[in-house]
Order: C-alpha cells, then sequence, then structure tokens
C-alpha cells in the first residue's frame, strides 16, 4: 500500500518538476540578467490565432561578413545552404546605449554581453557572396493589448522603437519596448 502510494506521488510528481525545471531559466534571466537595449522596427501588430502583438525585426539580426569569426566562415562553407548554425553574438555598447554587433563566433564567450542565435546560411551563396547574414534570436513577438499594439504600430512606422531586453549566459528575454 504505501510501495503504491509513492509510486503515485513519484508520478505525479515529476511533470511539476519538469515544468518548475523549464520556469527556472527565463525567470532566472529576467531576475538576474544585465539590462541592454536594441533598436527595433517593427512588421505586424495582429495575428488572428494569437492576438495582438508586435512582431520586431532588430537591427543586430543583419550582420556583415566582416563581423563573422573565421570559425564561422569555416562551418558556413561546410555547411548546405539552406542549413542553419547555431552562433554566439557578442554585442558592445554604442554611443546611444543602444547595443551593437562585435563579432559572431561559434564558441561560447567567456565575458561580456552576448546572445545565442541561429545564422541562416543564404542559398545564393554559391553564386554570389552575401552582402550580410541574418540571424535569429527568437525575440520576435511583444505581446501587447491590441490597443497599445496598434499605437506601437502607428508610432514606429516612421521611428524606430528601442526593446528592453534582460540578456545572461547568452539567453534573451524581451521585457518591454519604449515608442519615441
Amino acid at each position: 500500500m504505501k510501495n503504491n502510494l509513492f509510486m503515485r506521488i513519484l508520478v505525479f510528481s515529476i511533470p511539476v518538476l519538469l515544468l518548475i525545471g523549464l520556469a527556472i531559466p527565463p525567470t532566472w534571466t529576467s531576475l538576474t540578467g544585465e539590462e541592454i537595449r536594441l533598436k527595433t522596427e517593427p512588421i505586424d501588430p495582429t495575428d488572428l490565432f494569437r492576438g495582438s502583438y508586435v512582431t520586431l525585426y532588430y537591427e543586430i539580426e543583419q550582420v556583415t561578413p566582416e563581423q563573422l569569426s573565421d570559425s564561422v566562415v569555416k562551418e558556413i562553407k561546410r555547411k548546405s545552404e539552406g542549413d542553419i548554425l547555431p552562433v554566439f553574438v557578442q554585442l558592445e555598447k554604442g554611443s546611444d546605449n543602444i547595443y551593437i554587433v562585435k563579432k559572431v563566433t561559434n564558441k561560447k564567450p567567456s565575458s561580456g554581453v552576448y546572445l545565442k542565435g541561429t545564422l541562416n546560411i543564404p542559398y545564393e551563396m554559391q553564386a554570389t557572396p552575401p552582402e550580410s547574414f541574418h540571424i535569429q534570436y527568437n525575440l520576435d513577438n511583444y505581446y501587447a493589448p491590441k490597443k497599445d499594439a496598434e499605437e506601437i504600430e502607428s508610432v514606429t512606422s516612421t521611428k524606430p522603437a528601442v526593446a528592453i531586453v534582460k540578456v545572461k549566459n547568452g539567453r534573451a528575454i524581451l521585457m518591454d519596448i519604449i515608442v519615441p
């Protein structure tokens, strides 16, 4: 009887512990991460199934070949067109307190502010070398009430917004958007 009770407790506690384990990294990042600011441009304010939100595009999503480390360039040449490559993007604070890309590497930096991302290898690599590469950080969507999402879209159609992001160990959490 006691063994049966123990097994029930064990079976029901595993999903709870799993959910708690999944919630800890983002919560820890939002509580202890370094706050940085990234320049954005909104794309689309609503989705029929997900509600009102602002889809964001970040300036740091486009990097030039000069910003890629030699090891990333070698890895790109070994991969197929259309593949993705996990990368670490080292950031530095610009003169206007907005963070910009310093270097893209495939090795985790030992210090400084950096983001984990995936570099998309363009399909046209063989024909002509690209002028820039696209990196995704999974910071695309900012959920807001419908009225706020529409206001953000209208205000930022002429001026870029600034995203407040908390960063810790390459993990990023979008905290807020500041509209001009």
